[in-house]
C-alpha cells in the first residue's frame, strides 16, 4: 500500500511537538525512501538530524541535495548547502572538494582555492604529502591566469619525478603568458621547460634567437646545437661562429660550406663573420675566409678575392698565409697595384718572423719597381742585415747603379720583342775603333738613342749613390762631358765611360731643358696613386655625398663600399658607412665599419681620436662594456683626458669588477 505523503509528514509534525523527535525522524525517513527526489523534506530531516546532534546522517542527507543541485547548473544551491554541511563537519575533506569544484564552475577561484589550500594543509599535518601535492597540482590548474599557483604545481609534479610533465606544463604557461604580452616571464618557463626536457628543440630555438638578439652569446652557446639551428641561417650563422671560435674548426666550416652551398647570398656575412674573428682567432677565421676566397677563384672572381684578403689583412696584418694567397690572386686576377701593397706587407711580415730570405726577395723586388721609396730600401737593408750580409749599403748601391742586377721579374711585364736582324746584304759599318788586337772600346752612352725611355726594372735606370742618371730616365741626350755622369755623385759607383774616338762624335744639339728629380719622382708617385685607384676612391666618396644629399642610402653605401678599397680613403670611407649603418638603425655593421676605419690612418689624429670615441660611445650603449672600456682605454693612452674618456673609462672599470 502506498504511502500516504500528506499525512505522515503531519504525524511527523505532530511527534516533533510532543517533543518526540526520534518518532519524528523515522516517519520523515519514511517520506524521504519513497519519495526520493523530494529535496525539501529531505533538507527537512537534514534538519532534525542537527537537531538530534546527529551531524553525520544528517550531512548526508544534505550532500544528496547539493550533489543535484550541483549536476542541474544550480551551483549557487550547491555552494549553500556545502557551506552548510561544513558547519556541523567541518573535518569533510569529501565535501571541501566538492565545493571547491562547484566554485571553479562558477570561477570562485579564491573560494576553490581556499578549501584546497585547507584540505593540503590537514593532509601534511597527517604526513600525507603525496595527498597534499595531488591538491597543489589541482590549485595550479584551477586559474589560468594564476601563474604563480601553476609554476608551484609544475615543481611538486617534478619532484614527484614527472619531469615531462612538469615540461608541458611550463610550457604551457608560456604560451598564455606569450599571449598577455609578458615574454620575459615567458622566456623563463621556457628556460625551465628546457632544463627538464633538454630534446625540446623548439623552446632552444626561441631561447637561443633572444639570446643573440640581446648580444647574450653566452646564454645563447647554451641552448644552440646543429640540430636545434635545422636549417634556419640566422641560427646556423652564429652556431658556426661559436665553433670556430671554440675552436671546433671541422664543425664551423662545414656549417660555412653548407651555407655557401644552400645561399650564395649569405657570402657577405660570412664573410663578416670570419672578419670578426680575425683579431683573436687568426688561424680559425683564415681558414673560414680562405674556403670562401677559393669558391670565388674557382669563379674567377679576381677582385672579390682580393678585396676579402684586403680586409682580413687589416685585422692581421703579419698573417703570412693570407698575404701570400692575396699576392697568389693579385698575380693570376692581373691585379697589379693590389699586389705590390700586398708584397709590402708580406715583406714585413716575414721581417717581423725572421725569415730573412724570403723577406729579401720580396724587397729587392719592391726597390727594383720604385726605387725612390724610402721604406722600400728600408725593408731591403734590414733582410740585407738579417741575412748576415756584410756592408748592406754597398749591396743597395750595386743594384741601384746598376752595378750588379736586380733578381726580381715583374709579372706584370710585357715581354720584349726580339731585336730585329740586320738585313744580310747591309754592309757592316766601317770600324772607326782602336786597331785589331785592342780592346774594344764600350760604347759611349751619348752615341746610344735608346727606342723608348726605360722603366725603374731597366738596366738603363742608372741610380748612383749620390744621384740618379737624369739621361737614362729621360731618354734626352746628355750635354756633359763624356767621362761625367748626368749627376755628380758624392760617392761614384759607375764607372765614367771610356770616350768614343773624335771621328765617331756627333755634333753638339741644343742642350734641352733639364727636368728636376723632385718633378720626376712627382710624376712617378702621381701615376702610382692613380693606377692604385686614389682617383676612383675620391670620385666614389665624391659620388656618395651626392646619394646622401638625395636620401638614397642604399646607394651611398655602395659607392663607399667601393671608395674604402682605396687605402688613401678609407679612413673617410669606412667613417662615413658607419655613420649611414647608424641611421638606418643597424648598429652592428656601424661596428663594424667603425673597426675598420680604426685601421686605416686618420687624416688627423683629432679625426681618430674622434672616430675612437664615437665607436666607445656605441659599443657602450650596446652594452657591451667590456670592448667599449678597451677602446676608451687606447683612446685614453693616445689622447690623454680627451673629452670626458677618463670619467668613462673609471665607471666602466667599475661595472666590469662589479664596484
Amino acid at each position: 500500500m502506498a504511502l500516504n505523503r500528506e499525512d505522515t509528514l503531519k504525524k511527523a509534525e505532530k511527534l516533533l511537538r510532543q517533543g518526540r523527535i526520534d518518532q519524528a525522524i523515522a516517519e520523515y525517513e519514511r517520506v524521504v525512501e519513497s519519495h526520493p527526489r523530494d529535496w525539501a523534506t529531505t533538507n527537512s530531516l537534514g534538519d532534525l538530524y542537527v537537531r538530534a546532534g546527529r551531524p553525520a546522517e544528517a550531512a548526508t542527507h544534505y550532500a544528496r541535495i547539493a550533489k543535484h543541485f550541483a549536476d542541474d547548473g544550480f551551483f549557487p544551491k550547491a555552494a549553500a548547502l556545502y557551506k552548510k554541511i561544513l558547519k556541523i563537519t567541518p573535518d569533510d575533506e569529501d565535501v571541501q572538494l566538492e565545493w571547491a569544484e562547484v566554485a571553479v564552475r562558477q570561477k570562485l577561484f579564491a573560494d576553490a582555492k581556499a578549501q584546497l589550500t585547507a584540505v593540503a594543509e590537514r593532509r601534511r599535518a597527517r604526513r600525507d604529502n603525496f595527498g597534499a601535492d595531488q591538491i597543489v597540482i589541482r590549485i595550479g590548474s584551477l586559474d589560468p591566469s594564476d601563474f604563480e599557483a601553476r609554476r608551484v604545481a609544475a615543481k611538486v609534479v617534478e619532484e614527484n619525478g614527472d619531469a615531462a610533465g612538469a615540461a608541458d606544463r611550463h610550457r604551457e604557461m608560456a604560451a598564455d603568458l606569450d599571449e598577455r604580452g609578458r615574454e620575459e616571464d615567458a622566456l623563463a618557463a621556457l628556460r625551465e621547460a628546457v632544463r627538464l626536457d633538454p630534446a625540446d628543440t623548439a623552446s632552444r630555438a626561441r631561447l637561443a634567437r633572444t639570446a643573440l638578439a640581446a648580444g647574450r652569446i653566452d646564454e645563447a652557446r647554451t641552448y644552440l646545437t646543429r640540430e636545434v639551428a635545422g636549417d634556419d641561417p640566422a641560427l646556423l650563422m652564429p652556431l658556426a661562429e661559436m665553433a670556430l671560435r671554440a675552436g671546433d674548426v671541422d664543425e664551423g666550416l662545414g656549417i660555412v660550406r653548407e651555407l655557401l652551398e644552400r645561399d650564395p647570398e649569405l657570402r657577405e656575412s660570412l664573410v663578416n663573420l670570419g672578419l670578426g674573428l680575425a683579431i683573436a682567432h687568426q688561424g680559425t677565421a683564415f681558414a673560414c675566409i680562405d674556403h670562401i676566397v677559393k669558391q670565388l677563384v674557382a669563379a674567377s672572381e679576381w677582385e672579390d678575392a682580393s678585396r676579402i684578403l684586403q680586409e682580413f689583412v687589416m685585422r692581421a696584418p703579419r698573417h703570412t698565409p693570407a698575404l701570400l694567397s692575396l699576392v697568389e690572386i693579385c698575380v693570376d686576377g692581373g691585379l697589379e697595384s693590389t699586389m705590390y701593397q700586398a708584397q709590402a706587407q708580406l715583406a714585413d711580415a716575414y721581417l717581423t718572423a725572421n725569415m730573412a730570405t724570403e723577406a729579401c726577395v720580396i724587397a729587392e723586388d719592391l726597390v727594383a719597381r720604385e726605387p725612390w721609396e724610402p721604406a722600400h730600401i728600408e725593408r731591403f737593408r734590414r733582410a740585407l742585415v738579417m741575412q748576415g750580409t756584410p756592408n748592406p749599403d754597398a749591396v743597395i748601391a750595386d743594384r741601384l747603379s746598376g752595378q750588379s742586377p736586380f733578381m726580381a721579374t715583374d709579372p706584370f711585364a710585357e715581354p720584349a720583342p726580339p731585336e730585329p736582324e740586320p738585313a744580310p746584304d747591309e754592309p757592316e759599318p766601317a770600324a772607326t775603333g782602336p786597331s785589331p788586337g785592342a780592346p774594344e772600346a764600350p760604347e759611349s752612352p751619348a752615341l746610344r738613342r735608346p727606342a723608348a725611355p726605360p722603366t725603374p726594372r731597366d738596366p738603363a735606370f742608372r741610380v748612383t749613390l749620390g744621384g740618379i742618371d737624369m739621361q737614362a730616365i729621360l731618354g734626352e741626350p746628355s750635354t756633359s762631358s763624356e767621362t761625367e755622369p748626368a749627376v755628380r755623385p758624392t760617392a761614384e759607383v759607375v764607372p765614367p765611360e771610356p770616350a768614343a774616338p773624335a771621328a765617331a762624335e756627333p755634333p753638339k744639339a741644343a742642350q734641352p731643358p733639364v727636368r728636376s728629380l723632385d718633378k720626376v719622382f712627382k710624376t712617378l708617385r702621381r701615376d702610382t696613386a692613380r693606377e692604385s685607384g686614389a682617383e676612383g676612391g675620391a670620385q666614389q666618396l665624391a659620388l656618395a655625398d651626392t646619394y646622401i644629399e638625395m636620401g638614397m642610402l642604399d646607394e651611398a653605401i655602395q659607392a663607399l663600399e667601393g671608395a674604402v678599397r682605396s687605402p688613401r680613403h678609407r679612413f673617410q670611407a669606412a667613417s662615413s658607412l658607419s655613420r649611414l649603418y647608424k641611421r638606418k638603425g643597424d648598429l652592428p655593421q656601424a661596428i663594424e665599419w667603425m673597426e675598420r676605419a680604426t685601421q686605416a690612418p686618420p687624416p688627423t689624429p683629432e679625426d681618430g681620436h674622434s672616430l675612437l670615441y664615437e665607436l666607445g660611445l656605441t659599443l657602450e650603449g650596446l652594452g657591451e662594456t667590456a670592448r667599449a672600456l678597451a677602446v676608451f682605454l687606447e683612446l685614453q693612452s693616445d689622447a690623454g683626458d680627451y673629452r670626458d674618456v677618463t670619467a668613462r673609462v673609471e665607471r666602466l672599470a667599475r661595472v666590469q669588477t662589479g664596484g
